[in-house]
């Protein structure tokens, strides 16, 4: 509509003027000058403009027109009708001064129709008293300069050309707006139609995992209580296999739910201090079984230059180390699994850590590498279908390291092995340059060691690590070249892997040393069959080189080396016996597995099906000290309970510890918004059962002694 009225506001002078024509009775120069005259003409009824005011065929008027003011008559659709009034005009006056002019679109052409300029001289020297008493004489008008048409017709084209373009300029702009507005309209549908996708697809995922982790926690939980009773071996065999393929089902889930979380990027990453030694023995709890069993040989090459006290996300270092790790093992049938880390200080404080994962595997060609670290995808379905695995594990590891600051990166020859490595940035704490390890005494250093070891990559990374105390170290590969050696010099320690075969006069020379107390011996690996001597477990760091070293010459225990083993976890909660556990579980299986774990401890368990069932034990029951808090129950479910919980200032001392099978941020910042203090997730771990209830039932006892204390649990 807009366009149509600016079309017709810009083309109405043409409309308006085309084929007309007009007669000029008066041209001024200003406008002031022709309103003048108008109204001049208008008081005096001799007037042209007086005796044709009330002219039908024509109008009387006074407006701009070629850069002066005109009194004109107009419009005429021909030339012959404004002659006609023309002559009218001067036969009824025949003084008056008419010239007649044509407007033709909006070319203007004034032709003036008046005398010389000698007789407007004389024409206004005569007196008035000598015109007839009925003739008004007209003011005399200077003659107009003549305006060439052609030209002017050309600026008329120009212009209309102008609006014209104008006009199509506009319209295009009007259409590409409603095309604009309606290609936004349906992207903004579009992104809510794909945002509300998503949503579902996470909330699907979510309610999936709470159900599939519920079987797994089962199959998980009962197999741990299985193995601690008393089996056969083979018995105990399957078991064991029952609960390692169940691990792998969880493994799959976790993957699942960590891509389906990036996608959605709630992904955060957390700097928080952290023990890269404590990081790399739970490497080697979770790598070392599955490489031993592959009898491949899993080392850790870390040089001085990799802190060990840092400041970054471990849980998600540990994540990508692990999955590298474990695709290393996968594809090797026989070699090395390395992992390298070498760090690079930006500053004192920040540093980045170059790390490495080098195998001696299948490998992979160029075709290969290029479908890597996409979702869902393998190299090729041959090591898909042999190999197994969804694929997604390599693509996690991309966003991973990227979140941390890095990239990822693969080099891979077909048939000879793959090194996928990664630089993260992290941050060191402030006494990062001052030596890490220090022996108690001077005499414990320079000391002279012998390694007997066919890898000489894991044997070159134990020299280093004893170098670092000031050892001479020789490293060998034959038990023959020990004996020359032992022959030659004097040794404090031997260090024998325990897969080497030791000839019979090496034995005999070895163990002559050893009566005579001349020597140390440390057997290196897993094979705790070997008698005499001290174990050095592989893979081994600097930390555990160090506690090697006050373990032999008696400064610590062999078994001094602190796990935080489930035994031991669970023996550390007899001191709580005679304490009271509300366990709110609607599954049957669940509790009978909770209850299993906390067997023997002497802790008193008070089951409730239901949200409500909890809400009336914690009234019934003012000694409970602690509560497991199931979220998914009928009739009420967790939140609810532990809000009303909460709603007694008396209950506020115990500690809620939910146990869910949702592990998404936004459920357990949920959790923690209800008011529980800490959270299980399920399938439970049973380290991390014992711990978390262990620190709940101290912070609850701590609180009863100390009501302002803090409840928080981690």
């Amino acid at each position: 509509m807009r366009l149509i009225f600016l079309l017709f506001f810009l083309s109405f002078p043409l409309f308006a003027l085309s084929n007309n024509f007009k007669v000029v009775i008066d041209s001024f120069s200003t406008k002031e000058d022709a309103r003048k005259a108008y109204l001049r003409y208008q008081n005096d009824p001799q007037s042209i403009i007086s005796q044709y005011k009330n002219e039908k065929e024509f109008i009387l008027h006074f407006r701009k027109s070629g850069g002066r003011y005109i009194i004109a008559a107009e419009p005429f659709s021909s030339r012959q009708d404004a002659e006609a009034v023309v002559q009218k005009i001067i036969s009824a006056y025949p003084n008056a001064s008419v010239s007649q002019g044509v407007a033709n679109d909006i070319e203007f052409l004034l032709m003036q129709h008046r005398n010389a300029l000698k007789q407007q001289s004389s024409f206004s020297e005569v007196p008035k008293s000598t015109l007839p008493p009925s003739v008004t004489p007209v003011t005399p008008v200077l003659p107009s300069p003549t305006v060439d048409s052609s030209k002017v017709s050309f600026s008329f084209w120009i212009i209309g050309i102008l609006i014209l373009l104008t006009t199509l300029y506009i319209f295009w702009r009007e259409q590409s707006y409603k095309k604009l507005t309606h290609r936004y309209n349906e992207l903004f549908d579009e992104k809510e139609s794909i945002q509300k996708a998503i949503q579902a697809k996470n909330d699907f995922i979510a309610m999936m995992s709470h159900e599939i982790r519920a079987p797994i926690n089962a199959v998980m939980g009962i197999s741990h209580l299985v193995l601690e009773s008393h089996l056969s071996v083979t018995q105990r065999s399957q078991i064991t296999k029952i609960k390692a393929s169940a691990s792998l089902l969880l493994n799959l889930i976790n993957d699942i739910l960590d891509h389906s979380k990036m996608e959605a990027g709630k992904v955060t990453i957390e700097q928080i201090p952290f023990d890269l030694n404590a990081l790399l023995d739970d490497i080697s709890n979770i790598i070392s079984h599955k490489a031993n069993e592959k009898k491949l040989e899993l080392i850790f090459d870390l040089d001085s230059t990799v802190p060990n006290k840092l400041i970054g996300d471990p849980l998600r270092l540990l994540q990508v180390l692990v999955n590298l790790l474990n695709n290393a093992v996968k594809f090797t049938e026989s070699g090395n699994i390395v992992l390298r880390a070498r760090g690079q200080h930006i500053s004192r404080l920040n540093l980045k850590i170059h790390f490495e994962v080098i195998d001696t595997g299948i490998g992979m060609n160029h075709e290969q590498i290029d479908r890597l670290f996409h979702s869902y995808a393998q190299a090729d379905e041959t090591i898909s279908r042999r190999y197994g695995g969804t694929g997604l594990g390599l693509s996690i590891c991309k966003n991973l390291v990227a979140l941390m600051g890095g990239t990822i990166q693969v080099q891979s020859k077909l048939n000879e092995g793959s090194t996928f490595s990664f630089d993260i940035k992290l941050h060191s704490d402030l006494d990062f340059e001052k030596r890490r390890y220090r022996l108690p005494t001077t005499e414990l250093m320079s000391k002279n060691a012998l390694i007997l070891d066919e890898n000489t990559h894991s044997a070159s990374v134990l020299q280093r690590g004893l170098e670092y105390f000031h050892y001479e170290v020789k490293p060998v590969v034959d038990s023959l070249d020990a004996i020359a050696l032992l022959q030659k010099y004097t040794f404090d320690i031997v260090f024998i892997d325990t897969k080497m075969s030791l000839c019979g006069e090496f034995k005999k020379e070895l163990q002559n040393r050893i009566k005579n107390d001349e020597l140390k011996l440390v057997w290196m690996g897993e094979d705790l069959k070997k008698r005499g001597g001290f174990i050095l477990t592989k893979p081994y760091n600097q930390l555990d080189i160090f506690n090697a070293i006050l373990s032999i010459y008696g400064y610590m225990d062999q078994n001094g080396k602190h796990h935080n083993n489930t035994k031991k976890l669970k023996e550390s909660l007899k001191k709580f016996a005679g304490e009271t556990l509300l366990l709110a579980e609607d599954n049957e299986i669940n509790r009978s597995i909770i209850s299993g774990l906390l067997a023997g401890t002497d802790i008193a368990i008070i089951t409730a099906k239901t949200g409500k069932e909890a809400v009336e034990a914690v009234q019934l029951n003012p000694a409970i000290s602690v509560i497991l808090m199931d979220i998914q129950m009928p009739i009420m479910d967790g939140f609810e309970a532990t809000l009303i919980i909460r709603q007694d200032p008396a209950k506020e001392i115990i500690p809620i510890i939910a146990v869910t099978g949702n592990s998404l941020e936004s459920d357990i910042q949920n959790i923690h918004n209800a008011g529980m203090n800490g959270h299980i997730t399920k399938p439970i771990d049973v380290n991390t059962f014992y711990t978390t209830l262990y620190y709940a039932f101290e912070k609850s006892l701590t609180h009863a002694k100390r009501p302002n204390s803090s409840l928080n649990i981690a």
